[in-house]
């Protein structure tokens, strides 16, 4: 299965300290790139709502070496979408993304880590693209159909979902394009536990999605996921197989807390089936939906169990 496959520039542009942007022909993606080229591939998606610097605790846990990539969402940063036609939050359209970023840098297999739409993400390029993901650590939200949900555990889940549902009505899309950074706090301060997130790395979030494109890719991404908005049509083929649920080949390792206010632990529980090389689960006691920032010891564990780092002195990030 093959994920989409774009026309793209002759090469990144160079955007300062280990940044870049990568022009393809739908959209312009903003990118952390960093450490030798030579070194053991390990992609970071962010999730909702977040930045890059999300996965900064992690890295420093992790041995010099690696070739540490890191994409801004759509919406986040820099990244925008420059084609109408491409203009979704559809996960579809997330995935051809990364997909792209990993063709243009010439990338594969990577170990393939992310958190919540990064998560998402993440699962569906190994899902459609399994050559590109020699392994997968996903955080937070689960890959798998809600059918695989019963009883309670789909009450459970509605409630935790409210806003999704909020933003398929007219009143909750018109509340959240007037003010997305209420949503934003919202999360930060509901989804884990108090004191679990310090008030600047929330500014600086809110700095980041202070963009033109991130009220439009949210909205899309929950009413699309709720049926409520339609795909993109240069998304489609993709999006009809990712709707499909296929299995993902890579071995995975999923981490979940336990005390998130956004996602419950029943999917990651009951869809062991959909991962053919097998999926572990790590619950973490304690922790809340932002894993990455408030358990980086066991995030960077997972990793290391994957990752193969070159044997050499540390050198600073080379910008590439």
């Amino acid at each position: 299965m093959s994920g989409p496959r774009h026309s793209r520039s002759d090469g990144p542009e160079q955007e300062g300290a280990g940044a870049r942007i990568l022009s393809t022909r739908f959209t312009d993606i903003q990118y952390l790139d960093e450490g030798p080229a030579d070194g053991t591939p390990l992609v970071l998606v962010h999730g909702f709502p977040d930045v890059p610097a999300t996965w900064d605790d992690v890295l420093e846990l992790l041995p010099p070496g690696l070739r540490v990539v890191r994409p801004f969402l759509r919406g986040v940063g820099r990244t925008r979408v420059v084609d109408l036609e491409a203009r979704s939050g559809q996960v579809a359209a997330l995935a051809g993304d990364l997909l792209d970023l990993l063709e243009a840098l010439d990338l594969g297999p990577v170990v393939l880590v992310g958190h919540d739409w990064g998560a998402r993400t993440a699962h569906a390029v190994a899902a459609l693209a399994p050559e590109r993901v020699g392994a997968l650590i996903t955080l937070a939200t689960a890959y798998g159909p809600s059918s695989e949900l019963s009883g309670g555990e789909v009450l459970d889940e509605a409630a935790a979902a409210w806003y999704r549902y909020w933003l398929c009505t007219a009143a909750g899309v018109e509340a959240f394009r007037s003010d997305p950074a209420q949503l934003v706090r919202w999360a930060w301060r509901e989804w884990s536990p108090p004191g679990s997130l310090p008030p600047e790395a929330l500014e600086e979030v809110l700095a980041a999605t202070a963009t033109d494109g991130f009220a439009d890719t949210v909205v899309d991404y929950y009413r699309h996921g709720a049926r409520e908005a339609p795909g993109r049509a240069v998304y489609r083929a993709a999006q009809e197989a990712l709707d499909a649920w296929p299995r993902i080949d890579a071995p995975t390792t999923f981490l979940l807390g336990t005390a998130d206010g956004c996602e419950t632990p029943a999917l990651a529980r009951a869809n062991g089936r959909y991962f053919s090389a097998g999926r572990e689960l790590i619950e973490l006691d304690g922790v809340g939906h932002f894993v990455q920032r408030e358990a980086p010891g066991a995030v960077a564990a997972a990793i290391l169990r994957h990752v193969r780092p070159v044997d050499r002195a540390p050198a600073p990030p080379v910008t590439r």
